[in-house]
């Protein structure tokens, strides 16, 4: 029953239905309220996501379907960063942090939501593990888009820049630790931030037959990323050129 497989109604329902649903309920219960107690909401919700993570990932372990291996599980993929860095950007309101949630996070949670990982794929999305999956990617999408929307972070095209290094400096790190883990022989299925590919995965493989070298067939792939920041920033681009010509 709801059986989860790439692109089957269940899935494709699924990653439409709960980010709106999610995003629409959030923002009604949120519009009336304050500033900072919009801030706490989202502090909230994050540590609570935070904890979610930790049971999802003790289940896992127990589960023996999911062949759970420590070194391949820790908290490195983007999306288990950005669990980190999306609290971290709230409560220091950086404006950095909050532009690479916004101009990446958002998008790498929904890439995530679209292809699902393969160790979910065949599970019943009435799993704890698998509900999470959805739940907590869908909140790495909705709370950036809530904080546009509430004026937390205003999208401008010279925000994009610092966001962008931050996210290919990342990469980098985590290109060193999946070639330790490999070499070293401590985890050689390592792959964090899918540096080394990901295999069934059309995009990764369609990059990796034009450049066949780890890390670098993924450079291509920020190009992929254009068409989304252009319209989140274009409309607020435009407010500002019409409001300096005003004046």
């Amino acid at each position: 029953m709801l059986i989860i497989e790439p692109y089957n109604a269940t899935h494709l329902v699924l990653i439409v239905v709960l980010p709106v649903l999610l995003f629409l309920v959030l923002g009604r219960l949120l519009n009336s309220r304050k500033a900072d107690f919009r801030r706490k909401a989202f502090l909230w919700i994050c540590c609570i996501n935070a904890v979610l993570y930790f049971v999802y990932k003790v289940a896992q372990a127990n589960d023996p379907s999911y062949g759970f291996e420590l070194l391949t599980n820790l908290p490195l993929h983007f999306c288990n960063i950005n669990l980190i860095l999306l609290p971290l950007a709230i409560l220091t309101d950086n404006r950095v942090l909050k532009a690479y949630q916004v101009y990446f996070g958002v998008p790498l949670a929904a890439l995530a939501l679209l292809t699902v990982d393969p160790a979910f794929r065949s599970k019943s999305l009435i799993e704890f593990t698998c509900l999470f999956y959805f739940y907590y990617h869908s909140m790495l999408m909705v709370i950036p888009l809530l904080m546009v929307r509430f004026r937390q972070f205003k999208p401008a095209f010279n925000a994009i820049w610092q966001p962008t290094v931050l996210l290919l400096a990342l990469t980098v790190v985590m290109h060193g630790v999946n070639t330790v883990f490999r070499t070293t022989g401590i985890a050689q299925t390592a792959n964090y931030f899918f540096t080394y590919g990901l295999e069934g995965d059309f995009l990764t493989e369609t990059l990796k037959a034009i450049i066949p070298y780890n890390f670098f067939f993924l450079l291509p792939s920020l190009v992929l990323f254009v068409p989304y920041i252009l319209v989140i920033t274009i409309p607020y681009h435009l407010s500002d050129h019409r409001k300096k010509k005003a004046h």
